[in-house]
C-alpha cells in the first residue's frame, strides 16, 4: 500500500510540474478600451479601483467605471465593434458579454480591425507555449533553430535567431547565397536582410568557430519578401493606431505580429512588457513571439515569469 502511495504522490507531482498555464490562466482578451478622458478607473475585484491613463485590454471580470468627467471606447475583439461609455457610468466584463451595471453604454457600430487584428485566435494559440519545461539541454549543446515563415520588408528587413556566444560566427544562406554574420553579445543575433524581391525565399543558418562549422539549423526557414505595397499598408494601418494613441506599442506589436513580420512585433511586446510588468494576463503573446522565431531559451524564461506571477510567487 506504502509503495503504491508513493507511486500515485509521484504521478501527481509529475502532472502538476508539466501543466500547461492554459489549465489557470486567463482566457483572451474580451475588449480594449481606448480614448479615455477624464477619470476613467478599472478594477478586478470591485473594491480596489486603479486610474486608466492609456488603452487598456480588458479580460473575463474586469470592470470599469467613468467619473462625472469620464468617458472611454470600448472594441469588442471578437465582433470588431465599438461602444462609448458614458460620464458616471460602470460596466462589467462578464464572460465574453459586456454588461452595463450603471450609467450608459451606447449602441454597437463597426470598429477598425487593425488594434484587435488576429489577437483571440493567436492569444489561444499562444497559451500552449506558457509551459515551462524541464530538463533544459547541456549548457555545451548548440541546437540552432531558425523561424519557418517570417514576413521582412524594406521597413522591416531584420531575422534574428538564438546567439551561443561572442566566439561564434554565423553563415547565413539565402537562396544559395552566402553572408557571414560576426558573434555578439547577448541572447539574440539579428541581421538586415538585403532588399529581395517580393516572394518566398529559403534561408539557413550555420555556426562555425575558429573557421570550421559547428553546428547548422535543424531545418530550413522561410522568408516571405513583403512588396512595398504591403509595407505601405502596415504603415498605414500603424498610423491609425497611433492616431488613438501614440504610446500603444502593444497594438501596433499584435498588429506585425498578425502580418508575420515577428522581429518587429518582438521589439514591441518587449518594449511594452519592460514598461508594464504586471500586465501578466497579455505576457502570452510575447512568449507566443519568442516561440515563433524559435529563441527557446528566452521563450522558457518568460514562461517562468509568467507562470510564477500567475501563482503569486
Amino acid at each position: 500500500m506504502t509503495k503504491r502511495l508513493a507511486c500515485v504522490l509521484a504521478v501527481a507531482v509529475t502532472m502538476s510540474a508539466s501543466f500547461s498555464a492554459e489549465s489557470f490562466g486567463a482566457g483572451p482578451p474580451v475588449a480594449l478600451l481606448i480614448q479615455a478622458s477624464g477619470k476613467v478607473e478599472s478594477s478586478r475585484d470591485g473594491t480596489a479601483w486603479k486610474p486608466v491613463t492609456r488603452n487598456k485590454y480588458l479580460f473575463a471580470g474586469d470592470m470599469i467605471r467613468t467619473g462625472a468627467d469620464g468617458s472611454g471606447k470600448l472594441i469588442d475583439q471578437a465582433k470588431s465593434t465599438s461602444q462609448t461609455i458614458a460620464a458616471s457610468s460602470q460596466i462589467e466584463v462578464a464572460g465574453t458579454e459586456i454588461k452595463v451595471i450603471s450609467g450608459t453604454l451606447s449602441a454597437q457600430e463597426p470598429a477598425s480591425g487593425d488594434l484587435v487584428a488576429g489577437l483571440s485566435n493567436r492569444f489561444a494559440e499562444a497559451q500552449r507555449y506558457t509551459t515551462v519545461r524541464r530538463g533544459a539541454k547541456k549548457p555545451s549543446e548548440i541546437k540552432l533553430r531558425v523561424p519557418q515563415d517570417i514576413s521582412l520588408s524594406a521597413t522591416y528587413p531584420e531575422l534574428a535567431w538564438q546567439n551561443f556566444g561572442k566566439q561564434y560566427t554565423f553563415i547565413l544562406t539565402i537562396d544559395g547565397k552566402a553572408h557571414t554574420v560576426a558573434g555578439v553579445d547577448g541572447d539574440v543575433v539579428r541581421f538586415k536582410v538585403p532588399e529581395l524581391a517580393p516572394g518566398k525565399h529559403t534561408f539557413t543558418v550555420a555556426v562555425t568557430e575558429n573557421g570550421k562549422q559547428v553546428a547548422e539549423a535543424d531545418k530550413e526557414g522561410s522568408i516571405v519578401w513583403l512588396s512595398a505595397t504591403d509595407d505601405k499598408r502596415i504603415a498605414e494601418s500603424i498610423s491609425k493606431i497611433r492616431a488613438i494613441d501614440p504610446k500603444d506599442d502593444f497594438s501596433v506589436a499584435n498588429l506585425l505580429d498578425e502580418k508575420g513580420v515577428a522581429v518587429a512585433a518582438l521589439d514591441l511586446y518587449r518594449k511594452y512588457f519592460d514598461e508594464h510588468k504586471d500586465e501578466n494576463d497579455l505576457r502570452p503573446l510575447l512568449i507566443r513571439a519568442y516561440s515563433e522565431l524559435k529563441l527557446d531559451e528566452l521563450r522558457q524564461k518568460e514562461a517562468l515569469t509568467y507562470n510564477n506571477q500567475l501563482s503569486g510567487n
